[in-house]
């Protein structure tokens, strides 16, 4: 999106992974090796740069170091590399939090990068997404097939505002140096609020097969993951990860749609249809007072 708009784009890419991002390089960015762990690398990938977006993930490795690197030392290595090169934003992605995150781990990590970025005195926007179709559709695709169920980590119902990634995107490109976006935090959700049986049904639909949605209790969850930790140091981390996933989310996205100008959001109908290759006219999203199971809109924080 970046490249679209004629803007030079830097991306910092570990030094095993560039060839992996040679389709970044095709768009016309500039690959510079690097690690969020080694602060030399970052001061280099920093010069010259006017504007950072760090959206770094712990990703399958979750155990507990290495979840603490990715959702904060990490992003305070980058965040120290673009103060000391002036960088004039900092975006950051933290994520959208359920009513109480304070018993998922790497909530507590977020919050300190995000405390660590508003106390930094470098100019920045922090986003809070909630969680992403792709984790649904993409990921759970696979697993359908093989199982024959879709599995859901939660005690019952709870409703979910995912979104599609470019979404995500066109905020962050939307708040580079938008007066309205500097040194405020902003929550992100999609354009419905569902519950997760909904959004299977949905899925289903377009799928044009059945997907089966199985709820598994969090605490047996919890349990298999402390079994398996001596054999999978990740598995409580990854057990912890589904369990967040899953939890009760919610935001208003009225402000956050003016500011961004996000006018028309994908639909997890839409974004279905694009997977399964069934490209159907887009439909502007349900207004933000559409009844509850079809649309609630990302409360904009003031720092």
């Amino acid at each position: 999106m970046l490249r679209e708009q004629g803007k030079p784009v830097r991306v910092l890419v570990r030094p095993g992974s560039i060839a992996k991002a040679a389709p970044l390089r095709a768009l016309g960015a500039e690959l510079i090796g690097g690690d969020i762990r080694d602060p030399g690398s970052l001061e280099i990938a920093c010069r010259g740069v006017s504007h950072v977006i760090c959206c770094t993930s712990a990703g399958a490795d979750r155990r507990d170091e290495s979840r603490r690197m990715a959702e904060f030392q990490g992003p305070i290595n980058l965040l120290h590399a673009a103060k000391a090169n002036g960088v004039q934003q900092f975006i950051f992605t933290s994520t959208l939090f359920p009513k109480n995150p304070l018993g998922y781990k790497f909530c507590w990590a977020k919050l300190m990068a995000e405390e660590a970025i508003r106390e930094s005195g470098v100019p920045y926007t922090i986003f809070r997404p909630c969680g992403l179709f792709y984790e649904v559709v993409v990921r759970g695709e696979p697993i359908v097939q093989q199982f024959g169920f879709f599995p859901i980590v939660a005690d019952g119902p709870r409703k979910t505002q995912m979104l599609a990634a470019d979404d995500v995107c066109r905020a962050f490109v939307n708040a580079i140096d938008n007066p309205e976006a500097l040194n405020r935090t902003f929550e992100m959700g999609g354009p419905e609020r569902m519950t997760f049986d909904e959004m299977v049904a949905i899925w289903a639909r377009v799928r044009g097969k059945p997907v089966r949605a199985v709820y598994l209790p969090p605490w047996l969850m919890r349990a298999v993951g402390a079994l398996l930790s001596p054999w999978q140091p990740s598995a409580p981390g990854i057990m912890e990860l589904l369990e967040f996933s899953y939890d009760e989310m919610g935001c208003d996205m009225r402000e956050v749609r003016r500011i961004f100008k996000l006018d028309t959001m994908t639909t997890l109908e839409d974004y279905c249809r694009a997977h399964y290759g069934q490209p159907a006219p887009r439909a502007p999203a349900p207004p933000p007072d559409t009844p509850p199971g079809q649309a609630l809109e990302a409360r904009a924080v003031g720092a």
